[in-house]
This record gives C-alpha cells, structure tokens and sequence, in this order.
C-alpha cells in the first residue's frame, strides 16, 4: 500500500502534516503494511502506483506553485479519480481541482471538479458543523480566502467536496486528528476493513472541545 504526500515541504501549514500522521499510527496498529513518500517539485508522479494521495495547506503563492506543476500530470489526476482511487485534500489546496482561481489575477486551475473559485475576504474561525456521513458533527477552523461559485457534491453540511473518493475540505485541525469519527470513516473506507482503534486521547479532546464549545455558546 502506497500513500504519497505531494508537496509536503511547502504545503504544510497549520500541522496538517497531522493527518498523514494519524494515518500512519492507525495504518500500523492494525499491522497493515504500508509506505509513505514523501513528494515535492523535484520527484516525478507517478499516480498509478499510490493507494492514497494526500496535499495539504499552504500560503497562496505555495498553493500556485503547487497548481503549475500538478497541472503537468491533469489526466492522470483525472484517471486516479475516475478510477475511484482515494484522495484528500486540504485547505486552500481544494482550489486547484476546480476550473480557475480568481484573485490579483486568472489562474487556469486543473478542472478536475465542476467549480470555480474567487479570492475574497479571509474568513478565520473555529467551526462546529453537521456532517452528512458521521453521527457526530464535524469540528476544525477555517483559515482561508476561497470563495466557491458552486458546492455540487458537498463533503459535510454545505462544506467541502466528495467526489468518487475525492475528499475535499477547507477544515485544518488536522481534520483527521480532531474528528476520530471521520477518521475512522476514512480509514475504513480506504482499506475496506473494519480497523482496529486506540484513540482515547482524541476521542478526549474531541469530547472537551464540543463541551467548551457549548459553554461560550451559551453565554
């Protein structure tokens, strides 16, 4: 089993490394073999060859930087997700699966998905929302300026993108560390196994946040 992190040197704010992380922990507590590679500017893709592909998030000028070498490999991008091969994509990277991005200028984006995104005024906020594939509701922050002109094919509750089994979402945390439900959602559906969990901590953390979360709501 092969994960590739893309462009895990520049595209790694906000500890979204996390989710390749946890990904690995869980991989290995069920004894599951597995390899990451780590993949940047200089390595040559190969998606065929990976069960999982994972890009997380990074400053605007990273996030172009990204776009113009991903757009190199756009029908091999478009086979892997055709194919139902499992991507996840975080942050602002969601914005280059789309059409184009708007922002100082026109960007030509790898028009993967149906949908066009406007660089607006930056939203930076703690979220608690609904989920449309998890009992529990979906916790993170938003930290970004992406305007999308169209949500066809929703993740969560009007949030980010599910697409085959492209999962796109503008949630950092690390989403994958912060939501041990969705976790396990993800992870199950990738292997198509029933895996095997030691997340006390999260499940901990996850509990006390929604019940301080409540708490300043109510005031």
């Amino acid at each position: 089993m092969k994960i590739a992190y893309l462009y895990y040197d520049f595209l790694n704010l906000y500890g979204e490394s996390g989710n390749i992380k946890i990904i690995d922990h869980v991989l290995k507590y069920n004894k599951i073999k597995h390899e990451i590679i780590y993949l940047s500017l200089d390595d040559n893709l190969d998606f065929d060859s990976y069960d999982l592909v994972y890009i997380g998030s990074g400053t605007e000028e990273n996030q172009k930087i990204a776009l113009q070498h991903l757009l190199k490999y756009k029908k091999d991008i478009v086979k892997y997700i055709e194919n139902d091969k499992v991507i996840l994509v975080t942050g602002n990277s969601v914005d280059m699966f789309g059409k184009k991005i708007i922002a100082d200028k026109e960007y030509r984006g790898l028009n993967v998905l149906d949908f066009i995104v406007r660089q607006e005024k930056r939203k930076m906020e703690e979220i608690y929302i609904d989920s449309k594939i998890t009992k529990n509701k979906i916790l993170g922050f938003i930290n970004n300026n992406s305007c999308l002109d169209r949500l066809e094919y929703p993740l969560f509750e009007n949030e980010g993108i599910k697409y085959h089994n492209f999962y796109g979402t503008y949630i950092l945390g690390p989403i994958l560390v912060r939501n041990p439900e969705f976790l396990q959602y993800f992870l199950n559906s990738f292997t198509n196994k029933k895996l095997k969990y030691d997340l006390k901590i999260e499940i901990k953390a996850y509990r006390e946040f929604i019940k301080n979360f409540k708490e300043v709501s109510n005031e």
